[in-house]
């Protein structure tokens, strides 16, 4: 059984069920003064986790190298005009994750915190291709209509060819994104992409071992039903009942989902406990978060 898995049964941490905190954008405010993490500077970066690591005791360190080439396209104008130099879905995101120096960066970082971990498991976060490709061509084009969600095989592509890059980094796990709630509330399951359009980063996981984790902000877990290739799903709340196929008397989706975890909300920062039948519960800490808050719920998890 690898790392992460064997972690969701025995936590790191000593809880009863793992808790994994998200405190980028809490430690950038408290310990950083709201600047960038330090991808450039592994001693730095892998101080900054070790510092929200002693606060925290998360169960699974989480390394979104998103932030890594989201930061280099910001700072790269070059980069940022060879991205839209072609208008064909999937150029910016390609040409993004191309990009030699923010790959050297991400990998010489991952190996850093890889080296670091001690016994709790890195994962590799990373918005999902669909994700990922929208973002990208927002970056190319500000105001440019968005690709469209078809594409996500495309961009899948192009994200299992990048994600080879931290084949021997010492990985655990991969995180799939598919983003925060829209502003009109939970996105219904038919607008969800359909996970099998990224079956190349599902092949690449499976090729290195890492279990993958599919966090959807917007929806339930596991909305299509179960998924070859994807080991827990991270949803606002717990799977609903599938829906019968037609004419087979069983689910949709070819039998019961896998495990789950539940996105805590803010009421969880205001006490409230998250469902207790989920196997695993990711807390994002707010940026502005009270400090004293924050560590009174923190020391009451058992």
């Amino acid at each position: 059984m690898s790392r992460l898995l064997a972690s969701l049964d025995a936590p790191p941490s000593g809880r009863i069920r793992p808790v994994w905190f998200d405190a980028a954008a809490y430690g950038r405010a408290r310990l950083l003064g709201g600047g960038d993490l330090p991808w450039q500077a592994p001693a730095e970066l892998t101080s900054f986790f070790g510092k929200t690591q002693a606060m925290f005791g998360s169960d699974a360190i989480l390394a979104d190298v998103a932030d890594v080439f989201a930061q280099r396209a910001a700072a790269d104008q070059g980069l940022r005009t060879a991205m839209a130099a072609r208008s064909r879905p999937g150029y910016a995101l390609r040409t993004l994750l191309g990009d030699e120096r923010a790959r050297a960066d991400a990998a010489v970082a991952v190996g850093a915190l890889a080296a670091t971990k001690g016994a709790v498991p890195l994962v590799l976060t990373v918005p999902a291709p669909g994700r990922w490709l929208a973002a990208a061509a927002a970056a190319a084009n500000p105001g440019a209509v968005p690709p469209e969600a078809g594409q996500a095989e495309t961009a899948a592509m192009y994200s299992a060819d990048f994600l080879r890059t931290f084949g021997d980094a010492g990985v655990d796990g991969l995180l799939l994104d598919e983003g925060p709630v829209p502003a009109e509330g939970p996105v219904p399951v038919g607008q969800l992409t359909d996970p099998e359009a990224y079956r190349p980063v599902l092949n690449v996981a499976e090729h290195y071992g890492w279990p993958v984790l599919i966090r959807t902000e917007a929806a339930a877990a596991w909305p299509h039903g179960p998924v070859p290739g994807v080991a827990l799903w991270i949803g606002s709340s717990g799977p609903a009942a599938a829906p019968a196929a037609a004419g087979s008397g069983s689910p949709a989706g070819g039998g019961a989902p896998g495990r789950w975890g539940v996105l805590a909300g803010p009421d969880f920062w205001a006490d409230a406990d998250p469902p207790a039948d989920a196997d695993l519960v990711l807390a994002q800490i707010p940026a502005q978060a009270d400090p004293e808050a924050v560590m009174k719920r923190v020391r009451a998890l058992t």
